[in-house]
């Protein structure tokens, strides 16, 4: 078992050319034993946004607090805390935050791809 506080683990800001003001927290990785899924919290400020991206692996979102625009495909929808997001694999997706405060999802990703 591994257990640990969201405080202790490092918050990394992303660092892509089409990303702005987002910051990813890997709180469950290969690194701590997750051999099939990462557990990952994105914080993205007032204004700043994910890239646009494509890819094999799915994702599982929650959104814990603000509002987003979400891009998926050709669907934009706007979320907020309690919401729940399937992104299925080869999907175009993208999040905005268009709050007020900051944006905070957790989001699952498959560890080996």
């Amino acid at each position: 078992m591994y257990v640990t506080s969201v405080d202790k683990v490092e918050e990394i800001e992303m660092n892509v050319e089409s990303a702005r003001s987002v910051k990813v927290t890997y709180l469950l990785h290969e690194g701590v034993g997750a051999k099939k899924l990462q557990l990952r919290l994105f914080t993205i400020d007032v204004g700043g946004y994910t890239p646009s991206e494509k890819h094999k692996h799915e994702h599982e979102v929650f959104i814990l607090r603000g509002k987003a625009l979400v891009r998926g495909g050709d669907t934009q929808i706007i979320v907020k805390g309690g919401d729940v997001i399937f992104i299925p694999s080869w999907e175009e997706h993208q999040f905005k935050n268009i709050g007020e405060e900051k944006l905070q999802f957790l989001c699952t990703k498959e560890t080996v791809e």
